[in-house]
């Protein structure tokens, strides 16, 4: 399942776009983008999420369905991360060092990970926080307990570089298929030039993937709890806005 899941989403994969080089419906869709975040400078996000949440349901589909779970935690791990590329892609415009926001821990296996303000504020503390998006639409659907995002960071924080690093602390018979950290490899180069085109500004690029949650919390609440739904998606988005995926 896993390996189709990637033909399907290798198989539409898009270009890098160049403007000089867009077919006509691309331009189109840029154009409205940028009229229409005249009124609402979140409308690339929002169509954004919808796409991007779209594409993956797609290619998680087999001839049981969507195991929502995989879903939660796929968007959950490319959220996190989206929080950290946000911030190197910034400093890089602004021609500082692409790690500037952050601070850099190495641990015993000799990998880095990735801590600092901006980061937790992008993914738990702003109003548009992954977070605050996913959290949104646990409780609309219904959801009255909700996990607690601060023992999630700390016990991310005590795990780091260890085998338990990056696995979401969910009961077996709702795991996803496979880790958020295989998620994160094979999936975010696949849709990065797609949340570029809906997204020019990186800012804006945890807020779609948070929307996308949003997304798959409301699609899947007649299906799974919305409280363990809101928790796999931390659970996953946690640890992979610490890692350095350059190195994995």
């Amino acid at each position: 399942m896993f390996k189709k899941m990637f033909e399907k989403l290798s198989g539409s994969k898009p270009p890098e776009f160049k403007e000089s080089q867009m077919d006509p419906k691309t331009e189109a869709l840029i154009h409205a983008i940028r009229e229409r975040s005249k009124d609402d400078p979140l409308v690339g996000a929002k169509l954004g999420g919808k796409e991007i949440f779209q594409r993956l349901l797609d290619s998680m589909k087999n001839e049981k369905g969507v195991h929502v779970e995989s879903l939660l935690c796929a968007l959950g791990a490319l959220a996190g991360y989206s929080c950290q590329a946000n911030l190197r892609a910034q400093a890089l415009a602004k021609n500082m060092p692409e790690t500037a926001a952050f601070q850099i821990i190495a641990t015993n296996d000799g990998k880095q990970y990735f801590f600092g303000d901006l980061l937790n504020d992008a993914l738990a503390n702003n109003q548009h926080s992954v977070w605050g998006l996913a959290a949104g639409a646990a409780q609309r659907a219904g959801a009255n307990e909700f996990p607690d995002i601060n023992e999630i960071f700390q016990h991310t924080a005590s795990v780091l570089g260890g085998e338990q690093f990056g696995i979401p602390r969910i009961s077996e018979n709702n795991r996803a298929s496979d880790t958020p950290i295989n998620y994160l490899k094979a999936i975010w180069p696949l849709f990065f030039p797609t949340v570029k085109l809906f997204c020019p500004n990186p800012v804006d690029w945890p807020i779609l993937y948070g929307l996308a949650i949003q997304e798959a919390i409301e699609a899947g609440k007649s299906v799974i709890d919305p409280s363990l739904a809101l928790k796999i998606v931390m659970e996953s988005a946690v640890p992979m806005s610490k890692v350095d995926l350059a190195n994995l």
